[in-house]
Parts: C-alpha cells; sequence; structure tokens
C-alpha cells in the first residue's frame, strides 16, 4: 500500500469537500436573502418591492446573516475548544498517571511512548465507561489535546492493537483534523442557529396570538421559512462534513501505519471491532463530536449521514489482501512486563516486541518492526525513567523541573537556585529538588527535555498559584547568573507553552494570513539561530541556512545568517511571537526548513534536538508529521 498516494488522496478529497461546504453556507445566505425579498413583497405587495433588489438591501441581510452563523459558531467552538470540557461532556473521567491497574497502566504507558516518539507533551488521558472498542482525541491545539479510551478497547485490545489505535489518534492531532472538526461543528451549528431564530418566531408570533386572538399568520409563515433554511442547511452541512470525516479517517489510518510501521495493529483493532465487540458509545453527546472518534458511536450504518468508512473498506486500504475474517477480543490477562515499572526489558517505543496475544486469540499476524524505536532506554537512564519518574503528584514534577534547571549550573549557582527554592516552595519541594538532581546528574543530558514532557500530566494538577508561583521561581533561577543558555530557555519555553496555555496564562495570539515572504525577517532570525546551534563553525552555518530556506523557497532575497541576529534570544523570542500568529502552513513550511537545516551536515546534535523539539511545540507543528521523525526526536 502507497500511505503517502493515499494522504495525499485524503488531503485533496478533504478540499473539494471543504469547498462544497463553503458553497452550502453561501447558498444558505442566498436563499435567506430570498426569504426577505418573498416576505417583504407579501407584506407590501409585488409592486412596491422594486427597491430592495439593490446591493444595500442584499449586503445588509447577507451580512447579518453570515454574523449570526459566525457568532454562533465562535460560541459553539468555544464550548469544545478544551479538550477537558469535551472529555466531561461524554462522561469520560481522568485517568490518574500514577495508576496501578495493569490495563490502565498499559494504556498510559503507550500513550507516554507515542506523544515522547512525536515531540508532545504527555497528554491527559480519560477512561469512558463503555464496552465498545472505541476512542477519540480533543482539544484545539497539540499543546491542550487530550485522549480518550473506552473500558473495551482497554480490556479487549492486544497492545499493538491499542498503539495502532492511539496512533491514529494521535495522527488526526498532527494533521490538524481536531481544529478542523470543531470549525465544521461550530459553523453547522451557526446555521442551525438560524433554524432556532424561526422556531422563536413562531413561539412568539403564537403568544401573541394567544393573548390577543388575532394572529398574524406571515410572521408564523416567516419563522417556518428560516426553520426550513437552518435545518435543511443543517441537513447538507452534516451531510458534507460526514464525507469530510471518512476523508479524514482515511488519512488517519494511512498516518498511523506510517507512524507506527505496523499496519496489523490499527488492522487487528479494526477487525476487533467487527467481530463483534462494536464501537459504541453510550454517552448523548457522543453524537455530535462523532467525528472525534476512532469507530462509530452508532450502529454502522452505510448513510451519507456516516463520518466514519465501513470497517471492511478501512482495512482493506491497509491490507490490501484481506481475507475478510475479523479477530476474536483477547482475553482479559496482561503480561507483567506491559505495565511494570521494573522490567528492563520493556521498550518504550514502537516495535510491539512485548505484545502478548493469548493462544485462543486468531491472531497469526506478526507486528512489523516499528520506524520510530528509540535508542534503547538502558543506556540513557532507562532505570531512572522507568522508577524514578513514575510522578503521581505535582510536587514531585515541580521538584524535577527544578532538579533540571540546576543540573547545568555552577555549584555556587546551584546553592542559590536551592535557596530559593527552600524559601518559596518549602522544605518537602526542596527535599525532592535534591533528590532529583542526583539523578539527573547520572542520566544522559539528550532525555531531559523528554523528562519535562513526561512529568506534564502531574504538572497540570497544580492549581493557578502553583504554577504562577513555579513560573516565578523558574525565572529567578534562570536570571540568577545573568546568563540565559539554550537549555534554559527551551526548558522555560516549553514549561510556558504546555502549561501557559492549560493555566490560560499564556496570550492569544490572533492568527493572520501573512505569508511566508512577509515574515521574512522572522523566519530569518529563527533560521539563523537554529544554523549557529548546531556548528561553531560560520561556513557550515551559513550552508546550513541556505539549505533550509532555498528547501521551501521561504525567502525571494538573499539572506544568509550574518544579515539574521543569533547570538541573543531576543530577536529570537521576537520572531517567534509574530510566527506563532501565521497560519498553520506557513508554520509547518518553516518547520520543515529547520528539519532540513539540522540535517545539512548529516548528524544532529543535542543542542539542535532541544531546539526543534522545543520550535516545534511553540509553532504547535508536532515532529511526529514528518517523515523523520525519531532522527529530530532521538
Amino acid at each position: 500500500m502507497n500511505f503517502f498516494r493515499h494522504q495525499e488522496e485524503a488531503r485533496r478529497n478533504t478540499g473539494r469537500l471543504i469547498l462544497l461546504f463553503s458553497l452550502a453556507v453561501i447558498a444558505v445566505i442566498l436563499t435567506v436573502n430570498l426569504l426577505f425579498i418573498a416576505g417583504i413583497g407579501f407584506t407590501l405587495g409585488a409592486h412596491r418591492i422594486s427597491g430592495i433588489y439593490d446591493a444595500e438591501h442584499w449586503a445588509v441581510v447577507s451580512f447579518t446573516t453570515l454574523a449570526v452563523i459566525l457568532i454562533s459558531s465562535f460560541f459553539r467552538q468555544l464550548s469544545l475548544s478544551k479538550g477537558s470540557d469535551v472529555a466531561n461532556s461524554l462522561g469520560a473521567t481522568l485517568l490518574d498517571p500514577g495508576s496501578r491497574d495493569p490495563d490502565e497502566r498499559r494504556l498510559l504507558n503507550i500513550v507516554e511512548e507515542m506523544a515522547i516518539a512525536s515531540g508532545m507533551p504527555v497528554p491527559d488521558v480519560y477512561v469512558m465507561e463503555d464496552s465498545g472498542i472505541n476512542a477519540f482525541a480533543a482539544g484545539y491545539q497539540p499543546s491542550d489535546a487530550v485522549v480518550g479510551v473506552t473500558r473495551g478497547a482497554i480490556s479487549a485490545l492486544t497492545r499493538d492493537q491499542l498503539q495502532g489505535v492511539i496512533a491514529h489518534e494521535f495522527s488526526h492531532i498532527f494533521n490538524g483534523d481536531m481544529r478542523m472538526n470543531m470549525r465544521l461543528t461550530g459553523i453547522i451549528y451557526g446555521i442551525v442557529f438560524i433554524g432556532e431564530i424561526g422556531r422563536m418566531i413562531i413561539r412568539g408570533s403564537h403568544n401573541r396570538g394567544y393573548t390577543t386572538r388575532r394572529t398574524d399568520p406571515r410572521a408564523a409563515i416567516f419563522g417556518f421559512a428560516l426553520m426550513a433554511i437552518g435545518y435543511g442547511g443543517e441537513f447538507f452541512g452534516r451531510m458534507i462534513k460526514s464525507a469530510v470525516s471518512r476523508q479524514r479517517e482515511f488519512l488517519a489510518d494511512a498516518s498511523a501505519v506510517q507512524f507506527t510501521r505496523n499496519p496489523d495493529g490499527i488492522s487487528g483493532a479494526l477487525k476487533v471491532i467487527g467481530y463483534g465487540a462494536g464501537s459504541r458509545v453510550g454517552s448523548p453527546s457522543a453524537l455530535e463530536v462523532s467525528h472525534f472518534f476512532f469507530g462509530p458511536v452508532m450502529r454502522f450504518r452505510r448513510t451519507m449521514f456516516a463520518t466514519h468508512p465501513p470497517l471492511d473498506e478501512r482495512i482493506q486500504k491497509i491490507q490490501p489482501g484481506w481475507d475478510g475474517h475479523y479477530l476474536k477480543p483477547r482475553m482479559q490477562h496482561i503480561e507483567l512486563r506491559d505495565f511494570s515499572y521494573n522490567d528492563s526489558d520493556a521498550i518504550s517505543g514502537f516495535s510491539g516486541s512485548h505484545d502478548q496475544t493469548p493462544a485462543n486469540v486468531d491472531n497469526t499476524e506478526a507486528p512489523a518492526e516499528s520506524g520510530y524505536a528509540t535508542v534503547p532506554y538502558e543506556s540513557r537512564g532507562e532505570e531512572f525513567l522507568r522508577s524514578e519518574l513514575a510522578i503521581i503528584n505535582a510536587m514531585s514534577a515541580e521538584a524535577l523541573v527544578f532538579a533540571l534547571l540546576m543540573s547545568g549550573s555552577s555549584e555556587e549557582t546551584a546553592r542559590e537556585q536551592q535557596n530559593m527554592i527552600q524559601q518559596k516552595h518549602g522544605s518537602a519541594t526542596f527535599r525532592e529538588a535534591l533528590r532529583y538532581l542526583n539523578e539527573v546528574r547520572r542520566t544522559d543530558k539528550e532525555v531531559r527535555l523528554e523528562l519535562v514532557e513526561r512529568a506534564m500530566p502531574a504538572l497540570r494538577r497544580m492549581s493557578l498559584k502553583q504554577y504562577r508561583t513555579m513560573n516565578q521561581t523558574l525565572v529567578g533561577m534562570i536570571q540568577l547568573d545573568n546568563r540565559i543558555d539554550l537549555f534554559e530557555w527551551c526548558l522555560y519555553r516549553l514549561i510556558l507553552q504546555y502549561l501557559g496555555r492549560h493555566f490560560g496564562t499564556l496570550p492569544a495570539f490572533r492568527q493572520k494570513r501573512k505569508s511566508a515572504h512577509a515574515l521574512a525577517d522572522d523566519i530569518a532570525a529563527v533560521m539563523a539561530y537554529v544554523a549557529h546551534a548546531g556548528t561553531k563553525d560560520y561556513q557550515s552555518a551559513v550552508l546550513a541556512f541556505e539549505a533550509g530556506i532555498s528547501s521551501e523557497q521561504l525567502l525571494m532575497r538573499d539572506c544568509n545568517p550574518e544579515h539574521a541576529p543569533h547570538k541573543s534570544l531576543k530577536p529570537l523570542n521576537k520572531a517567534l511571537s509574530a510566527l506563532i500568529a501565521s497560519a498553520p502552513e506557513v508554520r509547518e513550511r518553516v518547520m520543515r526548513a529547520i528539519s532540513v537545516c539540522v540535517h545539512h551536515d548529516g548528524k544532529i546534535t543535542m543542542e539542535e534536538r532541544d531546539m526543534i523539539r522545543t520550535l516545534a511545540a511553540i509553532l504547535e507543528t508536532p515532529l511526529g508529521m514528518f517523515e523523520n521523525a525519531a532522527e529530530l526526536i532521538n
């Protein structure tokens, strides 16, 4: 199967459907205009309506209709923008990161592995107590995304199969499907709101008729017409949205296979659903957000409103030679190695080599080798990561961040930093930070930022007051020696990006549809800093810079690192502020150029890895979407 061809085909079909969706909105606006013309003609008489055909009347009605759709759409999107709100509306419960339940521990490990390998913060994991096999991803950006899984999926799927499901959900995050889904849902809600206005007009007309014993049929007719437009628009909108969703499911399936290099995982999960387990979700709210899910939330229906393609069609695209046989769910048993913190043989990657399929399960498909298996953790402080980093509370996570920051400080600066921690956070956090400091100093420096991302679920358990205090302490610790090194900058920006958005303290950037050429100076500043981060040789930096810029044709004029500031972090921060507000496609092009830049000399330094991981987080462009993600991260 040519997954890249299928991905491109799905994207192309999505583009056509989005255009069709836009035309449907325009049709609704035109129909409302015609309704007003007919209504005024009915009221004033045909001989007095010639004046309403002018552009001013059309503009007023069109603008008002569009405003109603967009305003109601905005508030609906706002209610869906936080992944945790969507999870709560579905009745899902937040999974404790320190859970020792074997099934839950295995799920947490898989989600953590996926997040680390894709350069994302570890998202919160929610569980729905449904027996069907399903999962969802929600959230407007990768930094506020959550993953939800049904109890049925946790207990019925093997490790490879569950990994395939989670990879599918992560693919939705990488491909921007969550954001697109929320926008489509919001616009449909706006169209429906026009119908609701019609319903209110009918009710108002009925109430007036009851009190005055006289009923004006014109208001009721107008209300019924608005209802017809609103609900008719919803009909076509949902039909198009469902078609978009089906294409994005194909894209997510193909991306999941590309991500894990194991088609048997996701196809196996689909086969278990088809065997009889199903994917039904009982929450009444599930239907509205059905396109967020791995499988259909209702019974399988091959209709134009189906948000997911038929199971057999999905499996055939992943495995063209599929024989039509489905798979039995696994037995309710997990080998110890799937969840034990102390099993040094357990992997953190995607090879699936520890998946144990019970003998009575008809699963003869061998897992393929993963393309994203990481460097063996035994050589990078695996014992520490697996035992010491079983962080179950915010205080421990906070102490770890302080320890990471102190690990690169001189003895004198570290003592001052320790005094600051003890004064602001108390003896318990101080002692925990010292304990982690001893371990961090024995751990490979290449995993330091990874530890921050692993700690995110626990850090999100802090209160807003605790976060503000921690943020102030970090700033104070960094400023003690009157210099900011690259690791300090990366660590602080990751904390700011992931937790600032979570706690609502990160300023919201209004997206500006500027082209890459309009942002040339900002792109040059970022690229120059990246080019110099990987080498001390000026000529090598120039060559890397030019390779990155030319790969995406980002600049129309000649530019090199000498013309872009690269020795101070202030210009970099300013440039990033401009790029954050740019369109997603511009940010993706910049990240691809950065990837070419760091690969130019054939090797990736620790500084380059730290920087590209941080830039990907700031620009909300997960590294998992790139073909060479494993090289950029590990």
